[in-house]
């Protein structure tokens, strides 16, 4: 799993802590190259592999990499580059890589992913929230990012009638909705790990109706 969102949503939700991040792999890189010869440069960009595996979190269901927080002042540019060279090693490595990215437009306009084999789009049911898909979308065929017919969106915290509402022929298709669901909030405001939620839990089971008719 990669947490692609600097705010470390996806970290918290998994009830996990880190201080090893892309953003502090490219600290000790910028730290290391200057004043180096360019023969240093280069074995220090041989190193990148190495120091984006040392900056996993390994668990025994999965392995975890952070984006993190730039020191700089500004936009994450840098940071998002080094994480596109993070996600081509990572690729390389595991059957499956879930990449969890920033809300809005700004890592796809950057080709952080240069191809992905699924995206979904995770909104609400609101106005707001649909034109945001429709940029999401329009902007994943401009850069042919992902087949249309491989692009989802995943309606979050609706009710049946939001669901069933939903225009099924349009992109990107409908994978599924998550209920609100009172127990999740609980786990969600108390930073309990939301993989320990019961597998009963109505929310639980609709992310895993959404796995099942994914991989399915």
């Amino acid at each position: 799993m990669v947490d692609a969102d600097p705010a470390f949503g996806l970290a918290l939700a998994l009830g996990l802590e880190t201080d090893r991040t892309i953003a502090h792999v490219r600290e000790r890189l910028l730290a290391a190259a200057r004043g180096t010869s360019q023969e240093a440069e280069q074995e220090i960009a041989q190193n990148l592999d190495y120091l984006i595996f040392e900056s996993l979190i390994e668990t025994d269901e999965f392995a975890f990499l952070a984006m993190g927080r730039s020191q700089d002042l500004g936009c994450y540019c840098s940071v998002n580059d080094l994480l596109r060279d993070a996600m081509e090693v990572l690729a390389q490595e595991f059957d499956t890589v879930l990449i969890d990215g920033e809300a809005g437009l700004e890592q796809i306009n950057r080709q952080v992913v240069a191809s992905v084999d699924d995206l979904i789009i995770v909104t609400d049911g609101s106005l707001r929230g649909q034109r945001t898909v429709d940029s999401v979308v329009a902007m994943a065929q401009e850069h042919a990012l992902v087949p249309n017919d491989r692009i989802y969106v995943v309606l979050n915290c609706q009710d049946k009638d939001t669901a069933n509402a939903y225009d099924t022929t349009q992109i990107p298709r409908l994978l599924g909705s998550i209920p609100a669901d009172s127990e999740l909030a609980a786990f969600d405001r108390a930073g309990t790990s939301l993989l320990t939620l019961p597998s009963d839990n109505p929310a639980s089971h609709a992310v895993q109706h959404i796995i099942d008719h994914l991989v399915g």
